[in-house]
């Protein structure tokens, strides 16, 4: 069985470096003519481990998953920390001997180090910058979705410019907001990007589209246009078959594993 090519007609950045280049190659040959459908971990999550959180990356590495995606969020003094909600939710623990983690304040609101210093998740890791987040990857080989929940700040750019993944031929931006994904283009005209929607299908002149399962009905519509589509989050058996059989390429799970073997299964 033969697929379409992963990101139409994107440009896919090359090292200097011939080693570089053919390791990439056989990546790109690998994802582009095998991985039709491709599972990914939505937010991280891996069983038993919270998440977004570095020992749910470590794992998502070490079992050498097709792909994994996580939630970015821009703190006041501009760090980009890995968290989905705005707000700092009340699942998150304090710190022993430390002043109370300030749980329901907007993320945006705070800086890094007053939530680093106060907060943690309930495995004990404080929560992880994007710069601690991929070198917990380092080496991995997969999709990664980076889901932007605000404007990039200076300090993402650099992180990513400075880090293995800007040269990773299976890095995508997704957001819900225009104006997350506008300027990545600008710094970087290579990036891909999937512009995500809950209730009505828009983002054509992205390189990818994303569809709340709800609207898995035009899924064939915008497959037909050359779209490559990301559907989220499938993790009943129903859904997953759906949107198999629906031909969609990216599949944003909790349930990984179950994922795969419906994949696997129907190929």
């Amino acid at each position: 069985m033969t697929f379409k090519p992963i990101y139409h007609g994107s440009f896919i950045p090359m090292s200097t470096q011939p080693h570089h280049t053919m390791a990439l190659l056989v990546m790109m040959f690998c994802h582009f003519t095998s991985l039709g459908q491709t599972c990914i971990s939505h937010r991280a999550i891996m069983p038993g481990l919270p998440e977004n959180s570095l020992e749910a990356l470590t794992e998502v590495r070490r079992q050498e998953v097709a792909g994994v995606e996580f939630d970015i969020q821009i703190t006041k003094d501009g760090e980009a920390i890995l968290y989905h909600d705005t707000k700092l939710g009340s699942y998150l623990l304090d710190k022993e001997g430390e002043s109370k983690c300030p749980r329901g304040q907007k993320i945006n609101k705070l800086n890094y180090r007053e939530i680093k210093s106060k907060c943690f998740l309930e495995n004990g890791e404080e929560l992880p910058s994007l710069s601690e987040a991929l070198r917990a990857l380092d080496g991995f080989d997969g999709h990664v979705f980076l889901d932007l929940k605000k404007k990039a700040s200076e300090n993402f750019y650099e992180t990513i410019e400075n880090s293995w993944l800007r040269d990773h031929p299976l890095v995508t931006y997704i957001s819900f907001k225009k104006r997350a994904l506008r300027p990545l283009k600008r710094r970087w005209p290579d990036a891909k990007r999937i512009l995500l929607s809950c209730y009505i299908p828009r983002g054509l002149f992205y390189e990818g589209i994303g569809f709340n399962k709800r609207l898995s009905l035009f899924t064939k519509l915008f497959d037909k246009l050359g779209k490559n589509i990301a559907l989220w989050t499938l993790n009943s058996k129903e859904s997953l078959e759906e949107a198999i059989a629906k031909n969609a390429d990216f599949l944003i799970t909790d349930e990984y594993q179950k994922c795969v073997e419906l994949v696997e299964r129907a190929q």
